[in-house]
């Protein structure tokens, strides 16, 4: 191929007379596994050589087969494999934090509570999906010691797999075109010189990043790396050796100035902390979940193994609702003597006036938090509503929508849900109901899998009752 052509932006018959002599250098079996796509990512990560292409190429086809990377367990729409991180903005699965489902294992937990959260958070301008790192918050030191470089590697190449198989089809018909590549945020607010001198885990990156420019060449569009201190200028000497030349092009470091995020990224996709208006209420941690920072409940294994209630629901009883009495701050939610099975909200009723918000008033209503966990054995999800009702009311007109319907997934693994209730004497009403057909992107169960019940199990709590339950430190909410 001719020096000139522009990778980024070739002619068509630049691009398919790349891929037309790469695969000419090709086993068959390796031209059948491998789309065009592929192809044409590993030339560009070769400027185009055929040669050195093949020779990648083929070591990644290798890699593959002996790892059996093609067997991950992938969360997709057609399954119902938990998310490898917090996803945020997406309708292949939904909305979720890293919790301990059954298909969690305990080395994938133990490495999250060290890192400083990660998410897949909507999307940038061009329709690619954003993944937001907030390495400043990672607990350096502990990385080694919670996992090993290879268990490490393995994270990686899950978060690289979900990406390719469930985010990336996803954005495509969305932006109805091909979109191959994801916008990288890198938040180094909170690091320190310590950290980024820590050799144990600086090893442990320079192989992570070997590995990922040799298996997932071009899936970055771009890296931003924001809040970069001034220490971090010794440090990226360092990690830039480490990169590929069209690699470092692709890296932008910025300062505490977030204007270049907001020409990649929408204001209402990117988090508030990182300049946008994005908060992101419904979920507990809000935008990007933190162990480290502590800015949502880190429940063990056991909090989730023994639930309160347990109920059944299907296709053709649909609905639970669930009933329990606030108190003021001090007092806390009082469970009623046993649950609705009746239907007490507005799920699937049509709404002549805007219920979507609590009802203006002359002051804030001050709130108290309350905590559902929840989980299913079965099923294409679950949509979840909350409204609060004054005591004594018995119209649903003068009550407060908590929390508007929302999709979750917990056949996928457990769910936790932060609810703020007005601290006032009244009944909090949580309403769980099975997905409909048109929610979501699970396939619709064959008529005899309809017949089978689903079980939901259940808990709500304060947050005192929580944390004290599991031994958990104050929730450190911005």
């Amino acid at each position: 191929m001719s020096a000139t052509v522009d990778v980024d932006n070739p002619t068509p018959s630049q691009r398919a007379a790349a891929i037309e002599q790469l695969r000419d250098k090709l086993p068959d079996e390796v031209n059948s596994y491998c789309s065009d796509l592929d192809i044409w990512r590993f030339s560009v990560a070769r400027q185009l050589d055929t040669e050195k292409a093949a020779v990648m190429i083929n070591a990644w086809y290798e890699w593959r087969k002996q790892a059996n990377v093609d067997d991950l367990a992938v969360a997709q729409p057609d399954n119902e494999n938990p998310v490898p991180c917090a996803v945020r903005g997406y309708s292949a699965v939904a909305d979720a934090n890293v919790t301990a489902g059954i298909g969690v294992d305990d080395a994938q937990l133990r490495l999250t509570r060290t890192l400083g959260g990660g998410c897949w958070h909507k999307r940038d301008r061009d329709g690619r999906p954003v993944y937001i790192e907030r390495a400043g918050r990672h607990i350096i030191k502990d990385i080694p010691k919670t996992s090993s470089t290879s268990g490490l590697i393995e994270f990686h190449v899950l978060l690289q797999e979900f990406l390719t198989r469930t985010l990336l089809p996803e954005c495509s018909q969305l932006a109805e075109e091909t979109v191959w590549q994801q916008v990288v945020v890198i938040d180094l607010a909170g690091v320190s010189l310590v950290a980024l001198s820590h050799i144990p885990a600086l090893n442990m990156l320079r192989e992570m990043l070997a590995r990922d420019q040799m298996l997932y060449p071009e899936r970055m569009y771009r890296t931003y790396v924001v809040n970069a201190p001034p220490v971090f200028i010794t440090a990226w000497k360092m990690i830039r050796s480490w990169l590929d030349p069209r690699v470092i092009s692709k890296i932008q470091i910025l300062g505490k100035d977030h204007a270049e995020l907001l020409d990649q990224i929408p204001a209402h996709n990117l988090p508030s902390f990182l300049g946008g208006s994005c908060k992101c209420s419904h979920m507990p941690g809000g935008c990007v979940p933190s162990v480290p920072l502590g800015n949502y409940p880190d429940l063990p294994r056991s909090a989730y193994a023994h639930l309160r209630h347990q109920v059944q629901i299907s296709y053709t009883e649909p609905r639970h609702s669930f009933v329990c009495e606030t108190m003021p701050v001090g007092n806390g939610p009082t469970p009623m003597s046993s649950p609705l099975m009746g239907y007490a909200g507005w799920l699937g009723i049509k709404r002549d006036s805007p219920r979507n918000s609590a009802p203006t008033s002359p002051a804030p209503m001050r709130t108290q938090h309350v905590f559902v966990r929840f989980s299913t054995d079965r099923g294409r999800g679950v949509v979840v509503e909350v409204l609060w009702q004054p005591l004594g009311s018995d119209s649903l007109d003068d009550g407060t929508l908590v929390y508007p319907e929302a999709l979750f997934e917990p056949q996928r693994a457990p769910v936790l849900l932060e609810l703020e209730a007005p601290n006032r004497a009244g009944q909090l009403v949580v309403n769980w109901r099975v997905a409909n057909f048109d929610e979501g992107q699970a396939p619709f169960p064959r008529p005899e899998e309809a017949q089978i019940p689903i079980q939901l199990e259940y808990s709500v709590d304060t947050e005192d009752e929580l944390l004290t339950a599991f031994s958990l430190p104050p929730i450190k909410r911005s």
